[in-house]
């Protein structure tokens, strides 16, 4: 029944099972943890289906211009087995917890899925009519108060990144865009991160930039010991929903703070990163935010900066990263597609410049 209606994906999934009939199916530890990434991955893939035909019948309904490749779905689905692969292999070092990958409740996985169904219908309509700075009365209010590029529905998403219920359901409707393979990329691109943590006989300050609703930060914090993080972001809603993330931990604080004004801060960092901050800037304020992110490291600090790969890192991606501005309101993307992160850290003095890349995204790192 699930083939004849999504033949693609469960194609697709039978064939990487096949590929590892090979597999020791006594229910061991790396089988149950194969067992959960694959099934996270249909299952977000099949929560995309009501997305996309809302958005296909209320909201702009394109072809992909530049098309995919005709072997895209197999590159997609070779990508994540690999990646699959890579994440246990970090779990058994125990470079990173496997809690990490268990499932939430599905009670209440489900009672969001449903909030993000119905919020995919007014975004739908919003995409229509290329309406991305509308807001609801009680936003309106003190938005001015936000940097004028930050005032927007990205994504024509409910009132942007400034409500409560936007702050709940973005982490989820990210991962169904990513048919669930975005925490295992955060995963894998933020091992560079917690080697160099974990590998320090000392502790170390930490500083992250728009920490948005917490999961980096709940990342980190699961991993390494030896730290006393500072999180910032703009939003003070989805800050109040990483604090809810990340209440077992004592070793955070959070603040409500601009990445391009970091002088204002008294300390200093041995290390600073961010995660998917920097395609949501002008170019301007992204080079603002690398330089008063070295200002306030420490000498021989370590600087991580995780974001979308961009033109040409994989050039048989280059059709995916040209549609997707199309398809979502995202106005500094294609600026960003075209000016390699890797430059921006070189011009502003950091040193060992180093790239790592994991499907459609991307780390670079440096030191001051």
């Amino acid at each position: 029944m699930l083939k004849k209606f999504f033949p693609i994906e469960i194609k697709s999934f039978l064939s990487i099972l096949k590929y590892n009939k090979n597999i020791d199916l006594h229910i061991d530890n790396k089988f149950l943890l194969k067992s959960l990434n694959y099934s996270r991955f249909l299952i977000y893939t099949i929560e995309g289906y009501p997305i996309l035909f809302l958005r296909k019948f209320f909201g702009l309904n394109r072809k992909p211009n530049p098309p995919p490749p005709k072997d895209h779905e197999k590159k997609l689905f070779e990508t994540i087995r690999n990646m699959i692969d890579e994440d246990i292999k970090n779990i058994e070092n125990k470079l990173y917890s496997e809690k990490l990958i268990f499932p939430e409740n599905p009670l209440r996985h489900s009672k969001r899925y449903l909030e993000i169904v119905k919020d995919s219908f007014y975004s739908s309509l919003r995409a229509k009519k290329n309406e991305y700075n509308k807001f609801s009365p009680e936003i309106k209010k003190d938005i001015q108060k936000f940097p004028e590029y930050y005032q927007r529905n990205f994504h024509f998403q409910t009132d942007g990144y400034l409500s409560k219920e936007s702050a709940k359901l973005y982490s989820h409707q990210t991962e169904i865009l990513f048919k669930g393979s975005l925490a295992l990329t955060r995963r894998l691109l933020m091992s560079e991160l917690i080697k160099y943590i974990q590998n320090q006989n000392r502790t170390l300050k930490i500083l992250e930039l728009a920490c948005g609703s917490g999961d980096s930060t709940h990342i980190l914090l699961s991993s390494c010991k030896n730290i006393e993080l500072t999180a910032i972001d703009l939003s003070h809603t989805y800050i109040s929903q990483a604090k809810i993330k990340t209440r077992d931990f004592s070793n955070v604080k959070y603040k409500v703070q601009d990445a391009t004004k970091l002088n204002t801060m008294e300390e200093k960092f041995d290390v600073v990163f961010s995660v998917y901050l920097f395609h949501e800037m002008p170019e301007k304020e992204r080079n603002q935010v690398v330089n008063s992110s070295y200002e306030q490291l420490n000498n021989e600090g370590f600087m991580m900066n995780i974001d979308s790969i961009q033109l040409n890192d994989i050039p048989e991606f280059n059709w995916a990263l040209l549609n997707f501005p199309q398809d979502f309101h995202e106005p500094f993307y294609m600026n960003y597609i075209k000016r390699p992160l890797e430059n921006i850290m070189k011009d502003n003095k950091l040193k060992k410049i180093n790239t790592n890349i994991r499907f459609l995204s991307k780390s670079v790192c440096g030191i001051k």
